[in-house]
């Protein structure tokens, strides 16, 4: 009997809201907080820039309206000696390891034909068949 009582209620309610539907909005919708996108990392060129600009007697400050990037990117990129290529990842196979390969492929005909899968089985570097792909191509 209970459960048929709530029930009745919460069709009738539901009954309500859709036959008489509020003429206005209660209030604003509200958004969620705007984020701040993640700074991207300066490239060698942009910090080799704010190096330039800050010795020349340029003000943080001043770099920042001129460039558009963060005061922190700015100054971290004037405390550093020499702006350097980011590193990234290492080659999984070694310049000789790399020139062994290729002089593999083109001794014969059959060697070029070969799949990765097999050159990986033949030549044995202890890597995957990935790492012989990216380094023959």
């Amino acid at each position: 009997m209970i459960a048929y009582v709530i029930l009745s209620n919460k069709i009738s309610l539901f009954l309500n809201l859709v036959l008489n539907p509020s003429p206005e909005p209660l209030g604003p919708i509200p958004h969620p907080p705007i984020c701040q996108p993640k700074a991207l990392t300066l490239t060698r060129d942009q910090r080799r820039d704010c190096q330039l600009l800050h010795s020349i007697g340029w003000s943080y400050r001043q770099i920042h309206t001129h460039t558009r990037r963060m005061i922190r990117q700015i100054g971290s990129a004037c405390a550093k000696a020499t702006p350097k290529k980011s590193s990234g990842r290492p080659p999984l196979l070694t310049q000789a390891q790399v020139k062994e390969l290729v002089e593999f492929v083109c001794v014969s005909s059959e060697n070029r034909q070969m799949s990765f899968r097999k050159l990986t089985e033949v030549l044995d570097f202890e890597v995957k068949k990935q790492a012989n792909c990216s380094a023959l191509l």
